[in-house]
């Protein structure tokens, strides 16, 4: 996965490389970052690009005003981008938030202002301003200043922060020329007008280029012929346009980045919770089948109870007919003592059965109920059986 991620980076960091360098027209921007204490208040960073300037950079702060320099053409179009990087109102503990962008561009010939213009705007962070250099003109002056108002209930974030920023352009015309042309009159040389215009040319750049040595490189190349500055302004984009490549690149690289690692972030956040789910039906699955075991067990002894129950209800049930069936004998052979004509035979025989039932039932009657107190027949003594009604040796009743 990481090796796929840094292809992928080196992939996109490639492409944009190539596009840069194949697009002739991308903005001069410059990105940079304010003091800590505005950071710390939300003010991140500040973006100024010009688009249609050479070699804009920014050269330094001057008198508490930070300043960016480049130059342009006569007449050109210029498109003016200012923008202003603020951190998420959510990450700070301010109640609101307001700003204010101002931009005042001053067009001057010599050092004497021939056109001035103000734009604003309010509660935006960013602006972007076409602009048309005027005719004649050699410097634009363009004063930006951009003001950061929060609201907090901290004192450290109910703050201002005001950022000062001018931009300094300049030509390449013919005002240079004008100066040097000026300072080489004033130097005691003199030049004849009797030649063509091509001779006069000529023996200027002679002189500028043999004779006046606290020149500027600009403005050698620029006294020299027309063909010449064309050659120079047709060359490839500055150092600002490759300042602000190189920003592009690092934004995009860094973007990709935090993009693959956020995914990542994202699919390592979803496999925890694709495992905490599972781990959770588990559980569920474990505690419904403690519950079923528990509810077999509980069903296993209810009907084991049942069982025994039933069992207890036979048994009372087969000693209850096995005392009818014993009464029942008794009563029979009552009767049979009792009918006239019986021999004596018979007689003694039932008496001496009678005899043996009476002995075993007493000895029942003494080991099943050892605590009942004995009864005994009124007529002749005889131990009477629990619940009998007539007397089992003289048939007398109870």
């Amino acid at each position: 996965m990481n090796r796929l991620m840094k292809l992928a980076v080196q992939l996109i960091l490639v492409s944009t490389l190539l596009l840069l360098s194949a697009a002739p027209g991308f903005a001069a921007e410059v990105r940079r970052v304010p003091s800590k204490a505005s950071v710390e208040q939300g003010f991140a960073a500040l973006t100024i690009g010009v688009e249609g300037s050479d070699d804009f950079q920014y050269t330094g702060l001057e008198d508490k005003t930070h300043v960016y320099r480049g130059t342009i053409k006569p007449g050109s179009k210029l498109q003016f981008t200012i923008v202003a990087t603020l951190a998420e109102q959510k990450s700070l503990p301010i109640t609101g938030r307001s700003c204010l962008m101002r931009l005042t561009v001053v067009a001057k010939k010599g050092g004497e202002v021939i056109k001035t213009q103000n734009f604003s705007k309010e509660n935006k962070s960013n602006v972007f301003v076409n602009y048309t250099v005027p005719a004649g003109a050699d410097t634009l002056e363009v004063s930006e200043t951009f003001v950061l108002s929060n609201k907090s209930k901290d004192q450290k974030f109910n703050q201002r922060v005001t950022s000062l920023n001018k931009l300094i352009l300049t030509t390449s015309g013919a005002s240079a020329a004008a100066d040097v042309t000026n300072k080489a009159g004033e130097s005691g040389d003199k030049k004849t007008d009797t030649g063509s215009g091509k001779d006069a040319d000529k023996k200027d750049n002679a002189k500028d280029a043999g004779g006046d040595k606290n020149m500027t490189g600009s403005n050698k190349k620029d006294s020299g012929d027309n063909g010449k500055a064309d050659a120079k302004e047709s060359k490839g984009p500055g150092m600002g346009m490759l300042v602000g490549a190189v920003v592009a690149v690092a934004a995009i690289g860094g973007g990709a980045f935090f993009y693959m690692k956020k995914r990542k972030e994202g699919q390592a956040a979803a496999e925890e919770i694709a495992r905490k789910e599972k781990l959770r039906q588990q559980a569920i699955l474990r505690q419904q089948e403690l519950q079923e075991q528990n509810r077999q067990r509980e069903a296993e002894q209810q009907r084991l109870m049942q069982e025994e129950r039933m069992r207890e209800q036979e048994q009372a049930c087969q000693q209850q007919m096995q005392r009818e069936q014993e009464q029942q004998r008794l009563m029979q052979e009552q009767n049979a003592m009792q009918q006239p004509g019986a021999s004596g035979a018979y007689v003694a025989g039932a008496a001496g059965v009678m005899g043996g039932v009476q002995q075993n039932e007493v000895e029942n009657a003494v080991n099943n109920a050892p605590n009942a107190a004995p009864k005994f027949c009124t007529n002749c003594g005889t131990p009477l059986k629990p619940g009998s009604k007539f007397c089992v040796n003289c048939g007398a009743k109870v």
